[in-house]
């Protein structure tokens, strides 16, 4: 509840004390006070030992104004609506005072980027129905209201049609009391639209076919493999042209095919491609396709070359590799880093970490010239980015590590530690900052923003979380429920701003909690600054029955590039890679 406070006028003058004759029949209103414009008679009296030695000739007194409101908010305020509905706010004005009165109104709105795309009004709700229909419209003074009455009024906030891009808006309700010179703020609102997407442009293996392994871009054009699971022959396809200059519903314009089968092949684990090499697993070994090879369609041999390691050693694929100094560095099943060239070739090795640190468990992060690691023993681990020496390490958990990510400009080191554990590490002394423990098991890796200081995490309840990298804290109207009702058994996430933009997203791709023969993917694309406004990928844009890889590719930050969604088949489709262009 607020309150508008006013004051008395006209004034009354009092010596020694003061004695009022008023009539026990004197109106006052509902609480308590005499009405404006009431009169009585008023004298002075002076006493000396409780002996009246002195009175004043009877005054006749007039009540004056007192300007008292209070308000109450009889709704949330912050919504989010479907296209097409209205986000509407609810606010009672209580006349407190002593006389009719009433207050004059104003809203004031804000768009990111000037935009003035939602509609904005304010109506009386003379019925008290708490419904805009038959309420008249307010611009200034409301109506005249009793003392002890009051009046419902209503915010109305009306998205833009659907093919107006937006992020939500926020408004204020202002009202001046009579006499006052400065308005009071009677609530602040904010309002989302969610709206239904669809993916406008795809690329695709033949029908038959299963994506095992993430797509990859190579000078700017997209590559990616499908294979026949009964049989293990693998077909490599590419676009013929860079993604970022798509025309129409295909990706790269059109879907090229490397004339060469590639027999007995099934990819497994990451996909990345350096130089002119594309580096994937094959088994348990990792190898090197020569990309123009395959896109000058030399077909005389296999165009793959198994990269080198020591004996009885294999790389984890499992685990993302980090392209860094011209070289892409991979972790090993001996605990150490491993360093390959462009051409395929090891060219080093990392000091090895000590056993009792346990098995890597993360993907690679680095922070300058320190490469970060995280093991299933709950350990974190610096490695000299040139030297390839161990610098030091720290236990932050009993738990395994699943994730870590650089914060802003390299000030601070994100963990996700066990099912529900997040710690900000200080990068150089590796001494925790803070720690949050969850209510519910996290399934995402945990995320962080490269323009600003916020990260990311989803939980099993497809609640999204974006907090303050520095101290941890939730930033406002977060959590957010972006996945209904439904429970993920895996979320990825990316925190993207285009360039030129003043608004981020929080690109959030969730599997579905299902049987394993009735998976589903779903995409949200969620305003940073406002999760109330989103847009929303269903079953069917992303094809029933779909299962996706984590990997969130982007193709750049400019306008006209894309997000890129791999999935390893559908229920009535092929492996397909979905592009989503950047908001």
């Amino acid at each position: 509840m607020g309150r508008l406070w006013g004051v008395l006028w006209g004034a009354v003058a009092m010596v020694g004390s003061a004695h009022a004759d008023i009539s026990s029949g004197a109106p006052r209103t509902p609480n308590g006070m005499l009405w404006a414009g009431t009169t009585f008679q008023l004298r002075a009296s002076a006493t000396a030992n409780s002996n009246l030695v002195a009175q004043s000739d009877a005054a006749l007194v007039q009540v004056g104004q007192v300007i008292r409101w209070q308000w109450r908010l009889e709704s949330e305020s912050a919504l989010s609506v479907p296209q097409g509905a209205d986000a509407v706010f609810r606010v009672r004005v209580f006349n407190d005072g002593n006389g009719w009165d009433n207050l004059t109104f104003g809203l004031t709105r804000y768009e990111v980027e000037g935009q003035q795309n939602w509609t904005i009004d304010l109506f009386e709700n003379r019925a008290g129905d708490g419904q805009v229909s038959g309420s008249p419209s307010v611009n200034g003074a409301g109506s005249p209201l009793a003392p002890g009455g009051d009046m419902l009024y209503l915010v109305r906030m009306r998205p833009p049609s659907s093919s107006i891009p937006t992020d939500g808006a926020s408004s204020q309700l202002l009202a001046t009391p009579n006499g006052a010179t400065q308005a009071q703020v009677l609530g602040e609102f904010i309002a989302g639209v969610v709206r239904s997407a669809s993916v406008p442009t795809r690329a695709g293996s033949y029908g038959s076919h299963t994506n095992f392994v993430p797509a990859t871009l190579y000078q700017g054009r997209l590559f990616w493999m499908g294979t026949v699971p009964d049989t293990n022959e693998t077909r490599i396809f590419f676009t013929s042209a860079p993604v970022n200059e798509t025309q129409g519903s295909t990706l790269g314009n059109e879907r090229l095919v490397y004339g060469r089968t590639l027999r007995n092949f099934r990819p497994a684990g990451f996909s990345v491609a350096l130089g002119d090499g594309w580096f994937t697993g094959l088994g348990n070994q990792l190898i090197r396709i020569d990309l123009p090879r395959v896109v000058a369609n030399n077909t005389s041999s296999d165009p793959y070359t198994v990269v080198a390691f020591p004996a009885g050693v294999q790389p984890r694929l499992d685990l993302s590799p980090l392209v860094a100094n011209g070289r892409l560095y991979v972790a090993g099943s001996d605990r150490r880093l491993h360093a390959i060239s462009p051409d395929g070739v090891r060219v080093g090795q990392s000091a090895p970490m000590p056993a009792s640190y346990g098995a890597f468990s993360t993907d690679l992060v680095q922070i300058g010239r320190v490469f970060y690691i995280g093991t299933n023993q709950g350990w974190v681990v610096q490695f000299d980015a040139f030297t390839g020496a161990l610098r030091t390490a720290r236990r932050v958990s009993m738990q395994p590590i699943h994730s870590l990510a650089a914060t802003l400009m390299g000030r601070g080191l994100l963990v996700r530690a066990g099912t529900r554990e997040l710690y900000a590490l200080h990068p150089s002394q590796m001494s925790v900052q803070w720690r949050r423990a969850f209510t519910e098991d996290l399934v995402s890796p945990v995320v962080a923003s490269a323009q600003s200081e916020v990260g990311a995490v989803v939980d099993k309840q497809g609640r999204l979380f974006v907090f303050h990298t520095r101290f941890g804290f939730n930033m406002p109207l977060y959590p957010q429920l972006v996945f209904g009702e439904q429970q993920l058994s895996s979320a990825s996430i990316a925190i993207v701003r285009r360039a030129g933009r003043a608004v981020g997203y929080v690109y959030v791709l969730g599997q579905l909690a299902r049987e394993e023969s009735s998976p589903q993917a779903l995409l949200r694309i969620v305003t940073l600054e406002n999760p109330l406004n989103r847009l929303e990928y269903g079953e069917s844009t992303l094809h029933v029955g779909s299962r996706y890889h984590p990997n969130l590719l982007l193709t750049g930050t400019g306008q006209g590039s894309y997000c890129l969604l791999t999935s390893l088949r559908a229920e009535s489709y092929g492996g397909t890679i979905a592009g989503i262009p950047l908001h």
